[in-house]
């Protein structure tokens, strides 16, 4: 049976069983909310309209079959054009569960200070257990970083002075534990989620529909010290995927440094190969 057939044999049904008094008092109460966001849909509608002017039980009932219709996920009857949005609470559980994720790193910035990093930009390949990040400058490939989490070891290859230093890591250590979390978007999205924050307007990016979220808690900076006087970031997530597709912030203290994390591959299952070090030939140990 079509949906419309069904709506119309409820309908009738609970005219037959409907009380003009609780009739009349449920119907101011569902108009009122129909007044204010069912005018679309009711506009759609031109005959069921018709039989509304006609019997104000009859309203009653096709106000309720419209809000099962939508309940019942009959959403070729009501034609909405509306988009489910992002569910916040599940972002995290698919960063949580993603076996793997490429992005890049960009620092936007007019005025950097002594503490910025070099490259242009940065590749990272990120698995639960090891790291690898390649840096460019100015088009070229100057430093590439591997870090074995597993093993706490780590090789940084110098491209330009043709040299690699081979490190232990200390897990323990604050440095190399706050590095495994910067490097990490879920840790930024985790954080995101523990804070203060505002709902943006959707926008698209990139050519995917995303909604976002704003902050500017001082939460956010747990660990940033206290050379960041202000700030403001953003996280948007694709509507369609679940998934973060821009991670931005701008930062000010002694200077001024604005991140950008984007080109996101998530839910990627990396090769062994990617995270082993390859030291080219005539490379030295530093």
């Amino acid at each position: 049976m079509r949906p419309e057939e069904d709506i119309r044999r409820m309908i009738e049904d609970w005219n037959n069983r409907t009380s003009a008094q609780m009739d009349e008092r449920v119907l101011g109460d569902v108009l009122r909310a129909l007044d204010t966001s069912q005018g679309q849909a009711a506009s759609r509608l031109p005959h069921e309209r018709n039989m509304i002017m006609r019997s104000p039980i009859t309203k009653l009932a096709i106000a309720a079959a419209v809000i099962a219709a939508v309940v019942l996920g009959l959403f070729e009857f009501i034609d909405t054009d509306g988009t489910s949005g992002v569910i916040w609470a599940e972002v995290l559980q698919k960063l949580e569960a993603s076996q793997g994720v490429i992005y890049r790193e960009r620092n936007v910035t007019g005025n950097q200070d002594a503490h910025t990093v070099e490259s242009d930009y940065v590749i990272t390949y990120l698995s639960p257990t090891q790291y690898r990040s390649d840096g460019y400058k100015q088009g070229q490939l100057w430093m590439t970083m591997y870090d074995n989490r597993a093993t706490a070891k780590r090789v940084v290859l110098l491209h330009a002075q043709k040299g690699y230093v081979l490190e232990d890591m200390a897990l323990t250590d604050e440095t190399n534990a706050k590095h495994a979390n910067y490097q990490d978007p879920t840790f930024w999205a985790r954080t995101f989620m523990a804070c203060e924050y505002t709902e943006l307007s959707p926008q698209e990016i990139d050519g995917t529909l995303c909604e976002g979220i704003e902050t500017t808690d001082p939460a956010f900076l747990s660990n940033g010290g206290p050379r960041i006087k202000r700030f403001v970031a953003r996280l948007w997530v694709s509507v369609e995927t679940g998934y973060p597709v821009l991670l931005e912030g701008e930062f000010h203290g002694q200077g001024r440094r604005n991140v950008v994390y984007d080109q996101f591959q998530w839910d990627v299952e990396l090769e062994d190969s990617v995270f082993e070090p390859d030291i080219p030939e005539g490379y030295e140990q530093m």
